[in-house]
């Protein structure tokens, strides 16, 4: 590891076998988010020029362009990267910046512009306003001309569509229009969430060609250490629907388990999952995406590890490995501690050889597990015990695989006796939690864990429409009489009886989705999800 100081261009004079940086449009590649320092310290989001020169990235998605404000000057955030803006707009004036673009670029990493992200207030109201906006885009980060260019005379290598939130109009033709100022070169990707399809994005990148999609493998039942993880029909959709057939799926993780409500996949987990991916998907694994660049490095040894593990695999020719001395400016860190999650395979399966059934003998007391016909058993004093769900759900693992609930699913109730492994080859899929859909909100609910004693939650929400949520969410509910709703991540919780009402405190002024950690108690059975006609958003 580097020594890092607690200055933005602590130098280090590095003697090493190093992976020279250089995008490929055929990967893999490595891609860190940067410019929310969602770290959240003084000191833990290094310059853009910092982290190139490290030589542990191929690309960089500068975010974000937060508020689209069509036919006028667009606001932009990249928290205390730059705080500069120009005379009274929300548009940022940053020459330093731009500066480091070119030395990114020089060093054959790919500086992609991302729009949206979770805060802010954007939309397209149709396509004459996806047009408008590329032109813009042009003006202000491309070849074009304006008094107020926020990065100088750089250019932009691409864009990246991260809308979390508002209706799906407008970003066909945005992208179409971009790639004709831009030039055939210019790379376009998206950030969809991995329930599919994407509730915005989905026509989106059905419709026009993509280069990359950054499919965000967390927050989300679908995540990377689960049971359901899904990379599998993200590449069917890469090879049958993609209107470019060489679009390129990137697996998009946090840097640290601080960086998401779910989803964090350790080192030594992903050491074994990418490889697999790489060998099981050639032409459509694109690589590895991180939110963000401040967690990675502050995650000790994430960043020096997942470099040379993506580049490094098998069946990936091109890549050049020299040894050489070289000067670098390390970006800043916290200098935190590691932190280790343990991640174990689905145990919705039994381990005896058949589907677990009534009477029949187990092992692991305790332990949960899905079977057939919409039930779920459990391991007491060495015999199975099975008990249905409720009507209209079905039996569904948790996110982190250590047990199940019952929950409003598509898909059938299955176990299989085969070995799981990581991608999941050999388990067919069983039931996947259905999303909410309230009037104006579409919401993802994913029960991470959950046991004889209690559960852990997050609910994902997400505005469809233009106007974004405020600064307070209320979420309102009715609980199954089994289960109590005790604390939330960002808020107040309050039941009575089985009426939930959740009070969100939203960390932005305004902004198109909203992630609220959940925890609760189970007095009998296992954990029941709401039922989403229930579901209230205000």
């Amino acid at each position: 590891m580097l020594l890092r100081s607690l200055g933005f261009a602590a130098a280090a004079l590095l003697s090493s076998v190093c992976v020279e940086a250089a995008y490929t449009a055929n990967g893999p590649n490595v891609l860190y988010y940067w410019g929310q320092n969602s770290a959240g310290g003084a000191n833990t989001q290094g310059t853009l020029g910092s982290y190139c020169k490290t030589g542990k990235m191929d690309g960089v998605l500068v975010s974000f362009l937060h508020i689209f404000n069509v036919g006028g000057k667009p606001g932009m955030n990249l928290s205390n990267a730059c705080e500069t803006t120009f005379p009274g707009l929300q548009l940022l004036d940053c020459p330093a910046i731009g500066t480091d673009i070119k030395i990114c670029q020089d060093l054959g990493v790919k500086v992609i512009l991302s729009l949206g992200g979770a805060s802010g207030s954007y939309s397209l109201a149709n396509d004459a306003a996806g047009v408008t906006f590329a032109n813009t885009l042009w003006d202000l980060f491309g070849g074009g001309s304006s008094d107020t260019r926020p990065f100088g005379d750089a250019v932009i290598d691409g864009i990246d569509l991260d809308i979390e939130g508002g209706p799906s109009t407008g970003y066909s033709a945005l992208v179409t229009a971009a790639r004709s100022k831009f030039g055939s070169n210019f790379l376009v990707g998206a950030a969809p969430q991995c329930p599919f399809p994407d509730l915005i994005l989905g026509s989106v990148i059905n419709s026009v060609g993509f280069d990359y999609i950054n499919v965000q493998f967390y927050n989300n039942y679908c995540s990377a250490s689960s049971g359901s993880f899904n990379f599998d029909t993200w590449a069917d959709w890469a090879k049958s629907v993609s209107p470019n057939k060489n679009v390129k799926i990137m697996l998009t993780l946090p840097g640290a388990p601080s960086a998401a409500g779910s989803g964090y996949v350790p080192m030594s987990t992903i050491s074994t999952l990418v490889p697999s991916l790489a060998s099981t998907y050639p032409g459509v694994y694109g690589g590895v995406a991180i939110w963000d660049a401040s967690q990675a490095w502050a995650n000790s040894g994430f960043a020096d590890s997942l470099y040379p593990l993506v580049k490094g695999n098998p069946g990936n020719p091109g890549t050049k490995t020299t040894t050489k001395t070289t000067t670098t400016s390390a970006p800043v860190t916290s200098g935190g501690v590691s932190t280790t999650t343990t991640t174990t395979a689905p145990t919705s399966v039994p381990t005896s050889g058949t589907c677990a059934s009534n009477g029949q003998a187990c092992s692991k007391e305790g332990q949960y597990v899905c079977t057939t016909g919409g039930a779920y058993a459990v391991c007491d004093h060495s015999v199975w015990g099975v008990t249905s769900c409720p009507s209209g759900t079905a039996c569904i693992s948790t996110a982190d695989g250590s047990s199940v609930y019952c929950g409003f699913g598509t898909g059938g109730n299955v176990c299989s006796a085969s070995a799981v492994s990581l991608l999941r080859e050999t388990l067919t899929k069983g039931a996947v939690p259905k999303p909410y859909k309230a009037s104006q909100v579409g919401a993802q609910l994913t029960v991470v864990s959950s046991d004889a004693n209690g559960f852990e939650a997050v609910l994902n929400a997400r505005r469809l429409v233009a106007s974004p949520f405020k600064k307070q969410v209320t979420i309102e509910f009715t609980a199954p009489a089994n289960v109590k709703f005790t604390s939330v991540s960002n808020g107040t919780v309050r039941q009575v009886g089985t009426n939930v009402r959740i009070q969100a405190s939203n960390e932005h002024d305004s902004s198109m989705s909203i992630v609220v950690g959940i925890k609760g108690s189970v007095e009998s059975g296992v954990f029941v999800a709401p039922n989403p006609a229930s579901m209230r958003f205000k």
